[in-house]
């Protein structure tokens, strides 16, 4: 039997694909900009383990899962975030670390090194306010509040008619806001961090106004505005 021979435009085509398969970074970047993606409320970053001089994009205040493309354990280092961790990581430990400072951060990872971008969360739904800019917004517009932390925090003090919805759950979950698209979401969360992965999410949902507490709840109760326990 003879084979089939490939017609010229699937040709063109796997042509196009090798090439592209060579020139990109060890992931790739969506596009809002940032590599990887969320799972559970974690920025998954997947390093190409042979990889000199690469460069990955996260934004700040993301939670950061890395893994090596090829499934294997390696050490890694970023000096300029703190970060000294081998993978994958002892049970019991948490698999992440934090991004809480914009700049550009060098690492390594096993063999593979680079450079990681931490940047600001911009979209044209998306405001970053402090506590008094959101003591403001919430007496003029009645958003929804969301309170993207755990149970136990929302339970040791919470902003009033916050409605709690875990940053772990919000993906499974983001659907129960689909009639609040057009109305404010005001979100909020311990230090400022999970709320900037939450805003992402509700905007990549289709919310039109999305209001994020720069610092937290921590910063909301050291102005002395008031929270319910």
């Amino acid at each position: 039997m003879m084979p089939v021979k490939p017609s010229t435009p699937a040709l063109a085509l796997l042509a196009i694909l090798v090439i592209l398969a060579g020139c990109g970074q060890s992931e790739s970047t969506s596009e809002s900009g940032a590599s990887g993606h969320v799972e559970q409320g974690l920025r998954v970053l997947t390093i190409d383990p042979a990889g000199r001089d690469q460069t990955l994009r996260i934004y700040r205040g993301d939670y950061v899962r890395p893994q090596l493309a090829d499934g294997s354990a390696f050490r890694l280092t970023i000096p300029g975030l703190d970060v000294d961790r081998s993978y994958p990581v002892p049970e019991g430990e948490k698999p992440y670390f934090k991004a809480p400072t914009a700049g550009k951060f060098a690492f390594e990872a096993g063999a593979a090194t680079g450079t990681l971008e931490v940047v600001e969360y911009k979209a044209a739904s998306f405001r970053d306010v402090t506590a008094e800019e959101a003591a403001t917004v919430i007496a003029e517009k009645a958003p929804l509040i969301l309170d993207v932390r755990t149970p136990r925090e929302f339970a040791s003090g919470h902003l009033e008619g916050a409605t709690l919805l875990p940053i772990q759950e919000m993906q499974r979950r983001i659907g129960e806001l689909s009639e609040d698209k057009e109305r404010p979401v005001f979100v909020y969360c311990r230090t400022g961090n999970r709320s900037t992965v939450a805003s992402k999410l509700l905007i990549d949902a289709g919310h039109r106004q999305v209001v994020n507490l720069r610092r937290g709840i921590v910063d909301w109760e050291r102005r002395g505005l008031k929270v319910v326990r």
